[in-house]
């Protein structure tokens, strides 16, 4: 055989073999010419993209450019005009149904037997599946390293707790363990001992004062605070809080002032919790109001609530403590030299005892050494809940609602009314059987409570956002007992 015949048969084979191999290839490969025209198509490139050979071939690359990807392509395209190759580089590509690819694309020139660039080779991979791998794994990551944090702060938290608890409760027994050994002795005169008598007293009234705030507040933690409503003259409810306020205002030389509005009338509520709430204000403005200074109470009626406001001239709250002044545990100052005692529990009851009062309260301070108002609304009647299934409002058939929530009656009365509103429910009780349906169910709302065991609703709101992060059409919903400004900030924070 001629030697040229013998050329041309192995350049015809090598071309079949590439050819083969071109067509077998899992990876997309396309060519095109320098002005973006397609030139070849694979039948990656067909299951990949939805298009066939025939329907590609001849068209412009940016048949498969998303809009905001233009640009992209452009500076591609140049830098293959200088001979330059384009080595994985990672982007998306748009199939023909809309869907977006994620794509790990090398593009090559390709010259003429006189090496003039006349077009670009591009080999692209589907990296959708590693790209959903890293995702999962980064969330994954961030989720433990969240865990990590407040695991530590808790830690911390229940380190500084117990120092606090021990010292507060020891300095009273202490207290009391001392003057009444001195009673025993038998060493005191008359007027020795009525003042020892008094100091058991007050400091005996002190340590059960904290347990029971200790009590309250794990009720409160599970669940079991039991409240018996009935109507209470607010008015006097505050004069009973005053008297027990007078004897520790009287020691500091302060001025307690009462402005009440005498038509207030009365109010649905448990007296003994309201009492507890106007006690712990007033205590805490007293407190914190130097010897000499002045606290003052007033009451008003405004809009179907009342209102119950305690301001002083004492020592007020610097801006960046503000916002923390109702959490648990929380104290401008806890270190060993504080000037002040106590368990720091004080403003958090009287948040939780409000807000079981379907009420809210709030603190103001012009900032520090310029005195705090405390001011307390509440409902002149509790809300009722509708009972009747029926009244909730219609949204359009097949609107798809996935409720998160570990109470079981609960969700199943959600998932009733949601129904009979033409929704398509689905309901379970944890974030890990959340994650588990959205892998084959896409909702078009999530209701997810805040308060679950092992995963809570803020952590299972920021993973749902990430989950959806390119379906904005998605909305999540938080659900919670405790409506407060700082969880509803916290969950916005979390979950836009």
């Amino acid at each position: 055989m001629h030697e040229s015949n013998r050329d041309e048969v192995s350049d015809a084979l090598s071309r079949a073999r590439l050819g083969e191999i071109v067509d077998s290839s899992d990876d997309v490969i396309v060519s095109k010419t320098l002005d973006g025209i397609i030139t070849s198509w694979n039948p990656a490139a067909e299951r990949t993209f939805g298009w066939t050979a025939a329907e590609a071939i001849g068209r412009h690359i940016m048949l498969i450019v998303p809009d905001e990807r233009r640009a992209e392509e452009d500076d591609v395209i140049a830098r293959i005009r200088r001979g330059e190759r384009v080595d994985h580089f990672e982007t998306v590509r748009q199939a023909k149904d809309g869907r977006r690819v994620d794509m790990s694309i090398t593009v090559s020139p390709l010259k003429d037997a006189a090496g003039n660039v006349v077009g670009a080779s591009k080999v692209a991979r589907d990296i959708s599946e590693r790209r959903r791998l890293e995702d999962q794994r980064t969330l994954l990551l961030a989720r433990e390293q969240e865990a990590r944090r407040e695991a530590e702060a808790l830690n911390n938290a229940k380190d500084e707790l117990l120092a606090t608890v021990s010292h507060e409760l020891r300095t009273p027994l202490n207290a009391i363990f001392g003057w009444a050994r001195m009673i025993q002795s038998g060493q005191l005169d008359e007027a020795a001992s009525a003042r020892a008598i008094n100091t058991i007293i007050r400091n005996a009234s002190a340590q059960a004062r904290l347990v029971e705030d200790l009590l309250d507040l794990a009720r409160m933690s599970a669940g079991r605070m039991r409240l018996d409503f009935e109507r209470v003259d607010l008015n006097a409810t505050i004069e009973a809080a005053l008297e027990t306020v007078r004897p520790a205002a009287g020691a500091k030389d302060i001025t307690l002032v009462a402005a009440l509005d005498r038509s207030l009338g009365a109010v649905e509520g448990a007296p003994d919790r309201l009492q507890q709430v106007v006690w712990n204000l007033l205590m805490n403005s007293v407190k914190f109001t130097p010897a000499g200074g002045r606290v003052e109470i007033s009451s008003l009626r405004a809009a179907g609530s009342v209102v119950i406001t305690v301001s002083d001239t004492g020592r007020g709250i610097a801006a960046e403590v503000l916002p923390h002044v109702f959490e648990l545990f929380r104290q401008e100052d806890s270190s060993s030299t504080r000037a002040q005692g106590g368990l720091g529990l004080g403003l958090t009851l009287v948040r939780r005892l409000v807000e079981l009062h379907g009420g809210e309260v709030i603190a103001q301070s012009p900032g520090k050494d310029r005195g705090a108002t405390f001011t307390v609304t509440l409902p002149v009647s509790r809300q009722k809940v509708p009972t009747e299934a029926g009244d909730a409002r219609q949204m359009p058939d097949g609107t798809r609602v996935l409720v998160v929530d570990d109470d079981p009656e609960f969700l199943d009365l959600t998932a009733m009314v949601l129904r009979r509103a033409g929704a398509e429910v689905r309901a379970v009780s944890s974030a890990a059987q959340a994650y588990e349906l959205v892998n084959s169910w896409l909702p078009d709302v999530v209701l997810a409570d805040l308060a679950m065991p092992d995963e809570d609703g803020f952590m299972l709101g920021r993973a749902m956002r990430a989950i959806f992060s390119k379906r904005a059409h998605v909305a999540i919903i938080a659900l919670t007992a405790y409506g407060t400004p700082e969880n509803h900030a916290r969950a916005i924070q979390a979950w836009v």
